[in-house]
């Protein structure tokens, strides 16, 4: 008997609800018989995750007066000291643009989980943790990310994938491969501070496969400037550091004509610090082509900004549960709009099997008629993955919807991580002249590469210089091993930076800390005292 995949899922999955599952004996921890077999005691996943979950719920009652106004330390370092095990910590890591530890709740489950697995690998034990993870999880997800509203199940909308960086190149491989962008008579517009998957994939497509020349358009930032000519302007040249959204709007509009089916843009940018103010460019673009396709790449927003993606028309983003969300690793978020049928626009570049060991083939998708499910279903078709890391995004979720901490929401979240980037740029401003002689905070925009001037542009992504023949990948590799402290180093545009990027994982003093240890490393550095010129990398 053949079931559709609606009629499937509501009859053995029961549309977010537990999985049935039969009867089965499971393996757990019981004595074994005498025969050495495991003793038959069944074993719920379900009951334990969820039992799990109400245990952190009620643990942290204990918050439910701390209203965790964004500049209330006091409340926010007793989050962070519940939901984080600082006291294991060997390295204090402020490199939220990177990678971030794990919140307590996530890393428990999966430890949980793949202490499951250890005991019992069956389809029913599987069965129930992927009802956990793209069943109960994706729900989850949907409320975080402002998708309440939404008629559409939550894999409609959602796929778990590996990071941002698979999720890009989902986008990208999928729009070319199923004809929607053609390069001999399209254009994409992508940003010079993009993510390589981002913006580097583009040109290496178009010099390998015969492109048009004037196939991929390239919108350029002007690095520490706080102005552009208007020559500048025509040629889609913005500064970095702008004084208002206007000088944005403009560089990308000069990029965009009739023949742009594509614009793929870093929401913020790892690489300059800049935060876009996407809603509006979506609704700028979607008055010049109401059917291209906007991708907002969201590694460095997913867990840092309220999303309300209910209310923004972009047509897909990716992000990565390891960063900002202090999340699991491994497991990563690629959004489609249903609205606007942006799935449909894809062949997916991985054909496989789901977390019910099913094929497009089992929900009705004959591979010989060339479809597939048209929504975000048809990018989950990825055979095995890890499930402690799957189950564990549900974890992420919960906490940033308020399940597990009562006050938390993830407008709280935007603005305490804001908090954040402002009392790491005001450090910055105080300990940059004991490095910079010439240093003045009127034209911060000199050294900071990250937006000093319009506050609302930025989030708390701060990249600066490092002084003349001063390499910033072993100011990195000393601040490590003199203060146990992780930051980060990139070659941006021809410049060697340092990037220090907190997020809710962090304290103020964190903040204060990684500063002065970064600034005090490259003192003694100048003055000879630690090595120099050693590092070429970003991994030291």
């Amino acid at each position: 008997m053949k079931f559709s995949r609606r009629e499937f899922l509501s009859a053995g999955l029961g549309l977010g609800s537990v999985l049935i599952i039969p009867d089965f004996g499971l393996a757990t921890d019981s004595p074994k018989t005498d025969t050495g077999s495991p003793a038959t005691t069944k074993v719920q996943a379900l009951k334990e995750i969820e039992a799990f979950i109400q245990k952190c719920a009620t643990e942290g009652k204990q918050f439910s007066a701390d209203k965790l106004a964004a500049d209330n330390n006091a409340q926010w370092d007793r989050l962070v000291n519940h939901y984080f095990d600082r006291k294991k910590y060997t390295c204090l890591s402020v490199n939220s643009a990177n990678l971030c530890p794990s919140m307590k709740p996530v890393q428990d489950m999966v430890d949980l989980v793949q202490d499951m697995l250890a005991k019992d690998i069956s389809f029913p034990m599987r069965g129930e943790l992927a009802e956990a993870s793209l069943g109960h999880g994706l729900k989850a997800m949907k409320k975080w990310f402002g998708l309440e509203k939404q008629k559409y199940e939550a894999d409609y909308l959602m796929a778990l994938v590996a990071n941002s960086t698979q999720g890009n190149n989902f986008i990208n491989n999928g729009l070319i491969t199923s004809g929607f962008f053609d390069p001999q008579k399209d254009n994409v517009v992508v940003w010079d501070v993009n993510h390589p998957t981002n913006y580097q994939a583009w040109e290496y497509r178009r010099a390998t496969q015969g492109w048009a020349k004037d196939s991929v358009r390239v919108v350029r930032t002007k690095m520490f400037a706080n102005s552009v000519t208007a020559s500048e302007v025509a040629q889609g040249i913005l500064p970095g550091d702008p004084a208002n959204e206007d000088e944005i709007i403009k560089a990308i509009l000069t990029k965009v004509d009739k023949n742009t089916k594509v614009v793929t843009l870093s929401w913020q940018s790892n690489e300059c610090g800049i935060l876009l103010p996407m809603a509006r460019i979506v609704n700028e673009l979607r008055k010049i082509n109401k059917h291209m396709h906007i991708h907002a790449d969201s590694a460095q927003t997913l867990g840092v900004l309220d999303l309300k993606l209910g209310d923004l028309d972009v047509d897909s983003i990716t992000g990565s549960y390891h960063k900002w969300p202090c999340g699991p690793k491994m497991v990563g978020v690629l959004y489609m709009n249903n609205k606007t049928g942006a799935a449909e626009r894809f062949v997916p570049s991985e054909w496989g099997y789901d977390e019910h060991i099913m094929t497009p083939e089992d929900y009705g998708f004959k591979a010989s008629s060339g479809q597939i499910d048209p929504n975000a279903k048809r990018f989950s078709y990825l055979g095995q993955q890890n499930d402690a890391t799957l189950v564990s995004t549900w974890m992420a979720a919960l906490f940033h919807t308020g399940k597990f901490h009562p006050q938390v929401n993830p407008e709280k979240i935007e603005k305490r991580i804001h908090y954040l980037g402002s009392r790491t740029k005001e450090a910055l401003l105080r300990k940059l002249p004991d490095i910079y002689p010439d240093f003045k905070t009127k034209y911060a925009y000199k050294w900071i590469s990250t937006p000093t001037t319009n506050d609302n542009l930025r989030s708390s992504v701060f990249l600066f210089k490092t002084p003349d023949k001063i390499k910033a990948g072993d100011v990195v590799k000393n601040v490590y091993e003199q203060h146990q402290i992780a930051i980060a180093n990139l070659h941006v545009l021809g410049h060697d930076l340092v990037r220090i990027s907190p997020t809710f994982c962090n304290t103020a003093a964190d903040v204060e800390d990684a500063v002065g240890a970064t600034v005090d490393v490259i003192k003694a550095m100048i003055q000879g005292k630690l090595a120099n010129n050693t590092v070429n990398r970003s991994y030291a």
